[in-house]
């Protein structure tokens, strides 16, 4: 039995097949994220409102900080773990990943906008593009999940609109920079997906 999701390399060994580097949108391209991005990954990554809930990045965020998220992003494995800068009119105004857990025919996405682009459906734009592309590419994949701070009612809104539905709270699942937090976990089947 072959693995659609897995073509050969040159030695005939078996590889399987990578999200898209590009995926364009009605608004957005999303990218690999360049060097050249650390200036625009800090001009918002350094607001306290936007990092609100995502208390485990340095405080004050400064420039080698987003040096060194962009590097990151460049190491990842795009097999595995591809990310992309979100990109809205030729700037950089955000980020999103997903990570496949192909053993188990799973992936959890995360993203993250600039603020002075909340509320005009740019997440929701990107992650639905994601989410698609995933299922589109892997065929054994099942579902995708996602998870925010239960105070995070914005990115819970994102997950909603994109077709996931709320599974649960998991309480006190997590210690950041000492506030004890309670994570909403979403998720969305194959089944369920319209792509």
């Amino acid at each position: 039995m072959t693995d659609p999701d897995r073509t050969s390399d040159e030695n005939g060994k078996a590889v399987r097949t990578t999200l898209p580097d590009r995926i364009e949108t009605e608004r957005l391209l999303l990218r690999p994220f360049r060097l050249d991005d650390a200036d625009a990954v800090l001009s918002y990554a350094r607001d306290p409102e936007w990092s609100r809930y995502l208390r485990a990045l340095p405080s004050p965020y400064g420039l080698p900080d987003a040096e060194r998220f962009v590097a990151g992003q460049l190491l990842r494995d795009r097999v595995t773990h591809p990310s992309w800068a979100v990109v809205f009119e030729g700037a950089v105004i955000g980020g999103i990943n997903v990570r496949f857990r192909f053993e188990h025919g799973s992936a959890e996405i995360g993203y993250s906008v600039a603020r002075t682009h909340w509320n005009r459906g740019l997440c929701t734009e990107a992650a639905r593009a994601v989410v698609d592309a995933a299922f589109s590419t892997h065929e054994e994949l099942n579902r995708i999940e996602a998870r925010a701070d239960q105070a995070n009612g914005a990115s819970q809104r994102v997950m909603e609109k994109i077709g996931m539905t709320k599974e649960g709270v998991l309480r006190q699942s997590r210690i950041e920079r000492g506030a004890v937090l309670d994570l909403a976990w979403f998720s969305i089947l194959r089944s369920e997906w319209g792509g």
